[in-house]
Parts: C-alpha cells; structure tokens; sequence
C-alpha cells in the first residue's frame, strides 16, 4: 500500500467514526488491524496526519479523532 493510499484509509476510518451519533476517539489499535498495518507503522502515520493537522492526536498517538481539515482532505483526494 502506498503511503498516499494509506493516509486516505486511515483518513476514511476516522471520518466514518466522525459520522456516528456519539463519535470517539480511535484507538491506534483499531486502526492498524483495519488497516493491517503494524502498530509502528500507525503511529508513523498519526504523526505525519498530525503535524498536517488532518488530525489531532494525543501525545502517545494512542488515540486519533480526524480534523475538519482532513474531512475536506479526504473529501478532495478520494475521487482522484
């Protein structure tokens, strides 16, 4: 998988949660198996999403909520 393609999925998982009646933080857990990735790996892709401030995660990148910047982000990139 592409790291391009990656940060869309990862995006689409926070934003599907975003869209839930009562949305949560992710967990990086839950995300590394949806994405099938390793756990290193995830955290790799908390902090670049964080520093573009597509998301915001804690200190630990434990736990990750998507930004409105990375709704229009996703929104943006994943029709090309």
């Amino acid at each position: 998988m592409s790291f391009f393609t990656g940060r869309l999925q990862f995006l689409a998982i926070l934003a599907e949660n975003a869209r839930r009646p009562y949305p949560d933080v992710v967990g990086s857990e839950a995300i590394a198996a949806k994405l099938n990735i390793s756990l290193g790996e995830t955290r790799q892709m908390i902090k670049c999403l964080n520093d573009m401030g597509v998301i915001e995660s804690d200190f630990e990148g434990q736990h990750s909520l998507i930004t409105q910047k990375g709704m229009q982000w996703l929104e943006r990139y994943q029709t090309c």
